[in-house]
């Protein structure tokens, strides 16, 4: 009997590998023939691409931020956004990510006055930390986007791209699954709704 499982990383690969008859891999550690390598790295690519986008599953909320001993706040090399709190004014604090610190364009500055509570931030995870959803359209993009950068046969492209925009509404229907996203979560439209 099979037991079915979350689709791994080495099975996105082989994948991948697949779209243009190539054997499959039995590991993904130490030496790795030119295709299996360029399989990994655009898998490891359109991963980032697709969770810098921002999904339920790789954001937290209630993160606090605090300042290092030289004032500055730093940054996770995994965090792709940070949205500060709506408490805190952003005609003062109006920050992007520079680096591995915040950076204030409001005073052009990286050093900071204070800390910051309960911001939201976009975390980049690991292949084995995502949903299935995810994990399925990000090997469909990636095999896809592999395939085009090695033969760029438009027949299997047009077979490719429909799996991804299939694999994309899977997603998208488990984010709104999983989201709990209401017209309030926009400032605007509950502007609107409440005058």
């Amino acid at each position: 009997m099979t037991i079915t499982t979350r689709t791994t990383e080495l099975e996105a690969v082989n994948t991948i590998l697949s779209t243009i008859g190539e054997a499959p891999l039995s590991t993904l550690t130490g030496s790795l023939p030119v295709d299996g390598t360029t399989a990994k790295n655009i898998l490891n690519e359109i991963s980032r691409e697709v969770q810098s986008a921002g999904w339920h599953f790789n954001t937290q909320y209630k993160v606090d931020l605090t300042r290092d001993t030289d004032n500055k706040v730093p940054v996770g090399t995994d965090v792709v956004r940070v949205q500060l709190n709506d408490k805190y004014d952003k005609s003062s604090y109006d920050v992007v990510q520079r680096g591995s610190y915040l950076f204030n364009l409001a005073k052009n500055s990286n050093i900071f006055d204070q800390d910051f509570t309960e911001n939201t931030l976009i975390y980049l995870l690991g292949f084995d930390d995502i949903p299935e959803q995810a994990r399925r359209y990000i090997t469909i993009r990636s095999a896809r986007v592999f395939h085009d950068r090695t033969l760029g046969a438009n027949t299997l492209h047009k077979f490719s791209s429909e799996d991804e925009a299939r694999s994309l509404a899977v997603m998208k229907q488990a984010e709104m699954q999983t989201g709990d996203n209401t017209i309030f979560d926009n400032y605007l439209q509950a502007y609107t709704v409440n005058r």
